[in-house]
């Protein structure tokens, strides 16, 4: 085997099309909500695929809800996003595709300005939908944030000025009621679950990762075996699995010792 990049995603979110497998109920689910401009919440374990589906979605919301889409993905871990100014800049520069600052002193100014500017967004047709990704980074910071920004956003959502797609852990009513916030944003989104993948999708995440690692055929079943049906693990197994077959050093229980303890090392983090 060459010295190529190992084509499979150890951490990241997967960026690659070719490389995003399954998902395809999730996907509709949350195409379908959008049609008219719905918000939708996405809900699973860590490490499940949350990011990537919201990336994904992102990429393909034009081509799936026409040419009028305006679709931003927002990485809410990112110290660009935690502040008010930051957060609501990035939003408006995917729909707008240029630089907008937010006039105004206060919170409240700033929140005025942003809804102001959806709106002049909006009347040109545009149909404008933010991917929020990682919401907890939102709800730890309740006192940059609070319920204003909520409010604010949840009269846009009613108002069919713009849509969310969300990604979290938990429940969005549990996240902001135990943050200490009173908002009932939650109330404006349907739940899509985000689970592991179905047999069907994990056979052929295994027949992708044959493809795209140049790998036996018979290294189907060890993927299997080892990743099961959860996305992490089948990723860093293929990964694994790549970097044994490129240095021609390949003993399966090794192998599997190595997944297993770094998958649980991933899940602590």
């Amino acid at each position: 085997m060459g010295q190529g990049q190992n084509p499979f995603h150890w951490r990241a979110t997967v960026t690659d099309p070719p490389a995003f497998i399954g998902r395809d109920r999730e996907m509709q689910a949350i195409f379908t909500r959008l049609e008219t401009l719905g918000c939708v919440s996405v809900v699973g374990a860590r490490r499940i695929g949350k990011s990537s589906l919201l990336y994904q979605a992102s990429v393909r919301a034009q081509k799936a809800l026409g040419a009028a889409c305006r679709a931003v993905f927002v990485d809410l871990l990112s110290a660009k996003h935690h502040s008010l100014e930051g957060l609501l800049g990035a939003i408006l520069h995917g729909f707008a595709g240029e630089e907008s600052a937010l006039p105004g002193a206060t919170a409240t100014e700033k929140l005025a300005a942003f809804e102001d500017a959806v709106r002049m967004v909006r009347s040109k047709g545009v149909m404008a939908v933010a991917f929020l990704d990682e919401f907890e980074a939102i709800a730890s910071r309740a006192k940059e944030f609070g319920d204003n920004v909520l409010e604010s956003w949840r009269s846009l959502g009613n108002d069919n000025q713009m849509a969310f797609v969300i990604s979290s852990a938990r429940p969005l009513d549990e996240l902001t009621q135990q943050s200490g916030l009173t908002s009932s944003f939650y109330n404006i989104f349907a739940q899509t679950k985000l689970d592991e993948f179905s047999e069907k999708e994990a056979r052929a995440f295994a027949a992708y990762a044959v493809r795209a690692g140049q790998f036996e055929l018979t290294d189907e079943a060890f993927l299997l075996r080892v990743g099961g049906r959860h996305p992490l693990k089948l990723q860093v197994a293929a990964w694994h699995l790549y970097a044994a077959r490129r240095a021609g050093q390949v003993d399966f229980g090794v192998l599997q010792e190595r997944v297993q303890d770094e998958v649980s090392a991933m899940m602590k983090a």
